[in-house]
Parts: structure tokens; sequence; C-alpha cells
């Protein structure tokens, strides 16, 4: 059936209206497994201390940010005292 208004023909055994989901609704079922088996593994104290880790990672990260971007400001305010 054609679709002028999607670029003309579809090719056989497509249909030009099919989405990413609906193809891969089948695979779902790899997914329940695989969240069931984590969930088994993974308990509240893991995802605590994983929690905990990234959000000390995510200070320091921000910290090294704001160094990098003060620092030239600060080069030249201590090379002005010198000076003096």
């Amino acid at each position: 059936m054609p679709f002028p208004a999607l670029g003309g023909f579809p090719l056989p055994g497509n249909h030009p209206l099919g989405t990413f989901a609906r193809s891969t609704d089948s695979r779902n079922d790899s997914l329940i497994i695989l969240g069931v088996v984590l969930a088994c593994v993974i308990n509240g104290d893991t995802v605590s201390s994983i929690l905990e880790q990234s959000t000390r990672l995510a200070v320091v990260v921000c910290v090294l940010i704001i160094v990098r971007a003060l620092a030239p400001t600060l080069e030249r305010r201590a090379q002005r005292t010198l000076v003096e």
C-alpha cells in the first residue's frame, strides 16, 4: 500500500508505521529474568554504598571543575601580590 506522504512505496514486508517497541516486545522476557537475578544478587546495602560512592564522585568532580575554572584568576592574584 503506497504512502505518498511518507516518501512513496514501502518495501515488501516492512510497514512504514512500525515502531521499534513493537519489534522488541518479545525480548521483555529476558529483561525480566535479568532483573530478577540482579534483584537477588544486589541487596539494599550494596545499592546504598553505590549511591554513596557516586555522590562522593560527583562532589569531587564538581570541586575539580570549580578549581580548574578559578585557577587562572588565583594565579593572577598571586602574581600581583608578589610584584607589589
